[in-house]
This record gives structure tokens, C-alpha cells and sequence, in this order.
């Protein structure tokens, strides 16, 4: 394993940490039971972790969180022979309007949404420890994985091997989806094709509220997105990997998503201080893009990534020379490697349900399948769209061409009128902010 990363899975790895009103059960963490209640919280704690010297940290969980249940993750480092305080990554659940901690700089550490930061001196050791929280004594979290990453104070970062390797991976443009997270969906737009390559069928948009960091607005807090990866039963965490790392881990059939900060103009590179990136469809300061692979051309080296920033679906398929791919690249990726079966409970869910004309042509109620109205509630937050059968055998549902709707005052959805003139099979989603939702078909005359 890497010497600038911890990770901890399974039972064996678990039976090293403190327990505190925790258990250990199905290769996971869950809270205490007494007389067949669990308990209300619990911690479990990782031993020290010795690190190359480091300025950085960042921590990762996976954790099945049912509704009415939660984790938080934390961590401390020794600064110069001296503890630090816990400091918080935040609560995390899809089902909670989750936050993080921003902090403003100072020593020993500070913490700045998903990442660790000393600013003075340097670290050797660390800790982490995960709090287990229930709201009904008849369920637990299970914690899964608990890591941990450092970006090494002398870190030498080692040159990829030129040789070619390509994943088949999905490829989605943020800029057709909804324009609610604006620059801000690349993250969730990479997961999207990240766990997809498996038949995952996500969409950008439930990732996107199931990760969003309401105390910034957006969805660049990449706890959050290894956390709704490990949701769905992916292994996922987060990591400091130099080009060989990156290389050895698409080798073996991983998914990655690297974090990337670059200009698209040398303008842009100068003003802004970051790296060109020749061939770049747009500028991109927080920016992730899912790796597909490598490939040789006439003695040339080629990344070959999704590219978020592209006009369509069809132009995310991009490739940037290596030397100015990693030039642009900030040595933090996210790995995702495959589905373990039944370790998905709590994850956002799509749920199936009937519309209802109105009076009103275009206007449609989700109904239950008793018949009931489903109001979409007056300060409704999330995404409403729907998708026409096109004819076209799309490779995820997510690559249909989505139209974005409002709410009407009644609490129904209003269908664009262009689509009542003619026979169509249309389908409508209402996604709320913990990435749920309910998705019904409507039929039009022509």
C-alpha cells in the first residue's frame, strides 16, 4: 500500500480501533445493542497513523446510513510533537441537509470542508475516528471504511509508464444538465460515470444533491462524494496518487476521478496563476474529470478522461497530452471499484409512481399507487425534468435529453406545451435534495 495512505476495511482492519458503545458485525462498525436496542450513538476510533511528513490530510467513510441514522468522521494530527483538537468533516447521510466546517487559517490546523490543513510546520502523526448516531433504536449505521490520505511534505512524484490501457466509461456534459449547480457539477457528473460503467444507471443530478455541501452551495467537497459512492455499495476513498499511482490504479480496472486546477487560455493561465491546458474546452479552477485510460500515438503519451466542460455527452469523450494533463492535475483522485452487493442500503432511490392531468393542459400530480395526490410540498428544493421517448437505445438514462420543469402552484409539474402536439411517451422525475425521487410516464395525444 501506499505510504501516504491508511485505509481500513473488513473485520481484521476494524479489531485494531477503540471501540466506544460500537460493535463489530458483517465486516462493519455498528452501534452497540442493549436488550435488542442499540444504542443512540458510539465512536469508534483508529490506532495512531504514522505518515511521511505532511501538510495536508484528507479522510474518507463508507457507510450504509438507513434514514434516522448518521456518521460523522474526524480527524487530529500531531503538529510538531503536539496533538490538535478533533476537527470535523462533517455529518454525513444522504438524508440530511448536510455541511461542512470552514475555518479560517490557523495554527496548529485548520479545516477547510474536505481537507486538513497545517499551515506551519509539519505533521507525522494522525487519527481518525467515526461517531455512529441513531434516532431509532431499531437501526444502526454500518461503517464499511474509514481512510485517511496525506500529500507528503517531499512528496517525488513518479512519471506514469507510457503504455495504453482504455476504460469504457459513460461520458456526460455538465453543461446540459440543470442549471441550479451551474460550474459546480463535475464532481458529481464524474461519479456519475464512474459507478455507471457498471450498470449503476445514476443521474448526475440525484449524485449532486445527495452530495451537497450546504454550507458552501456546491458540490466540491469530495468527503461527500467517496461517502454517496460508498452509499450506493462502492468501495470509494479518496487519495494523494502520483502519475504512476494513477496509472497502476486504471491498470487495474478502477475508477478514478481527478481533481484538476487549469486555464483553457493563456490569458486565463496568467491572470489566474494556473496551469494551460492546450485543447480545453473551458477554464477549470475546482474541477474534476473521470479518467478513461491512456493510449500511444506516434510516440506521444494521451489522457484519455471525460471531459465535464464539454458542449454534449459526445464531446466529453476528450484527450490531453500527458505533460500538460499533469501539470493541470493537483495530485488528488478518487478511486471507486466495483459494486459489493448488499451494502447499499440507505442510498438514494427512484421510486415509481402515477401522474394525474389537471384541468390545466401540461399540468400533471404525482399520485400513489392508491390513488392519493402527492403535492410536491410549496418550498419544494430539487431538480423536476422529464425525458420523450426518442427511439434511440441510449446507453444510460442519464444520456437522454433531459428538459428541466417548475412547479406549479398547485403542487404538480407543468410539461413544456411543444410536447402536446404530437403522440410522445414522457417521462417525468421530481429529485429532492437527499437525491431521492418519484418518476412517472405520461402519455400525450396527438
Amino acid at each position: 500500500m501506499l505510504k501516504n495512505l491508511y485505509l481500513m476495511s473488513g473485520t481484521d482492519a476494524f479489531t485494531k480501533g477503540g471501540l466506544d458503545n460500537v460493535a463489530l458485525t458483517e465486516n462493519a462498525v455498528c452501534l452497540e445493542q442493549s436488550g435488542g436496542r442499540y444504542v443512540l450513538y458510539g465512536c469508534f476510533t483508529s490506532p495512531e497513523i504514522r505518515f511521511p511528513a505532511f501538510r495536508q490530510l484528507t479522510v474518507s467513510w463508507n457507510a450504509e446510513t438507513l434514514k434516522g441514522t448518521v456518521v460523522e468522521a474526524q480527524a487530529r494530527v500531531m503538529v510538531d510533537g503536539e496533538w490538535t483538537g478533533w476537527l470535523s468533516f462533517g455529518k454525513w447521510s444522504p438524508h440530511i441537509q448536510r455541511a461542512s466546517l470552514h475555518q479560517e487559517a490557523a495554527k496548529p490546523a485548520y479545516i477547510q470542508g474536505d481537507t486538513i490543513h497545517i499551515p506551519a510546520g509539519r505533521a507525522s502523526l494522525a487519527q481518525l475516528r467515526i461517531y455512529l448516531y441513531t434516532n431509532d433504536e431499531q437501526l444502526t449505521p454500518l461503517v464499511r471504511l474509514l481512510a485517511a490520505s496525506v500529500r507528503p511534505v517531499d512528496w517525488r512524484q513518479e512519471a506514469a509508464q507510457p503504455y495504453g490501457r482504455e476504460l469504457r466509461l459513460p461520458a456526460y456534459s455538465q453543461l446540459v444538465r440543470d442549471p441550479f449547480f451551474a460550474s459546480s457539477m463535475s464532481a458529481p457528473v464524474s461519479l456519475a460515470s464512474m459507478i455507471n460503467r457498471w450498470g449503476q444507471d445514476a443521474f448526475p443530478e440525484e449524485l449532486a444533491w445527495a452530495m451537497y455541501d450546504n454550507d458552501t452551495g456546491d458540490c466540491f467537497n469530495y468527503g461527500f462524494l467517496t461517502a454517496l459512492a460508498g452509499a450506493f455499495g462502492y468501495h470509494a476513498y479518496r487519495a494523494y496518487l502520483d502519475p504512476q499511482a494513477v496509472w497502476q490504479h486504471i491498470k487495474d480496472g478502477a475508477s478514478l476521478g481527478l481533481r484538476m486546477h487549469y486555464a483553457a487560455t493563456p490569458e486565463d493561465a496568467s491572470a489566474k496563476g494556473v496551469p494551460l491546458l492546450p485543447g480545453a474546452f473551458r477554464t477549470g479552477e475546482e474541477q474534476c474529470m473521470a479518467l478513461r485510460g491512456f493510449e500511444l500515438e506516434n510516440g506521444q503519451v494521451y489522457v484519455l478522461v471525460n471531459d465535464s466542460l464539454a458542449p454534449t455527452d459526445q464531446a466529453a469523450e476528450h484527450r490531453y497530452p500527458a505533460e500538460d494533463f499533469w501539470a493541470a492535475y493537483t495530485g488528488e483522485a478518487v478511486v471507486v471499484t466495483g459494486k459489493h452487493k448488499g451494502q447499499d442500503r440507505g442510498c438514494p432511490v427512484r421510486r415509481h409512481a402515477a401522474l394525474r392531468a389537471l384541468e390545466q393542459l401540461g399540468c400533471y400530480m404525482f399520485q400513489t399507487a392508491e390513488g392519493q395526490d402527492m403535492p410536491l410540498p410549496e418550498d419544494f428544493t430539487g431538480t423536476l425534468a422529464c425525458t420523450v421517448k426518442d427511439g434511440v437505445a441510449h446507453a444510460t438514462t442519464a444520456h437522454k435529453a433531459f428538459r428541466y420543469l417548475k412547479r406549479t402552484a398547485q403542487g404538480a409539474v407543468q410539461l413544456p406545451p411543444e410536447l402536446f402536439g404530437e403522440a410522445n411517451k414522457i417521462t417525468v422525475y421530481a429529485i429532492d435534495t437527499t437525491g431521492s425521487g418519484w418518476v412517472g410516464e405520461v402519455n400525450t395525444g396527438g
